[in-house]
């Protein structure tokens, strides 16, 4: 494949087997996803990433063979900027059931501080990320931010706030290393 000529889809099985090593768990676990990234005008950038999952038994599993989410409470941003949730409780939203959650990065050249000719060309980007979440726990867990990227060409700052149902949850402000860092070299 191109690299970024197609999506990347994604198909995952996990089955608990009873029985081994006197294992009492017992579950299957069938996951789809698909991730596509793709330029848009100059230098814009949307990377896309969706997933879905069913327990189709759940008979027997302990908390550690749930689903979890990728999530973060600390004001630093470890995990890649798509897929990862910045506000999201560690194990909050962790389910035995079905899932769909959906991430959208749109990182582009020229917004708001990048209309200032110096900071663009130092390399500077902003972006626009959703992330969010639906299980049998949450009906519509959304986090919305916008990020400065490429600070001193390695850094990212990000201001995120997070809805359930709806109505405002939380507010948070991430540092992290910079998306893509394989587009500045």
């Amino acid at each position: 494949a191109v690299d970024g000529s197609s999506p990347t889809f994604e198909l995952i099985y996990t089955k608990g087997l009873p029985g081994i090593a006197d294992a009492k768990i017992d579950y299957d676990l069938v996951e789809v996803g698909v991730k596509y990234d793709f330029n848009i005008g100059v230098r814009g950038l949307v990377d896309i990433k969706l997933s879905a999952g069913k327990f189709l038994n759940n008979d027997s599993l302990s908390f550690i063979d749930y689903k979890h989410f990728l999530g973060n409470r600390t004001p630093f941003a470890t995990a890649s900027p798509v897929g990862s949730f910045r506000l999201l409780d560690y194990y909050r939203y962790s389910t035995d059931d079905a899932y769909f959650t959906a991430n959208v990065h749109y990182q582009f050249r020229k917004f708001l501080i990048t209309q200032i000719p110096l900071v663009r060309l130092s390399g500077v980007r902003e972006s626009f990320f959703s992330n969010y979440l639906a299980n049998d726990l949450t009906t519509s867990y959304v986090e919305l931010g916008y990020g400065i990227n490429y600070i001193l060409r390695i850094f990212r700052l990000e201001a995120v706030t997070s809805f359930e149902g709806g109505k405002y949850r939380d507010f948070g402000v991430r540092l992290g290393i910079a998306a893509n860092l394989d587009d500045i070299f």
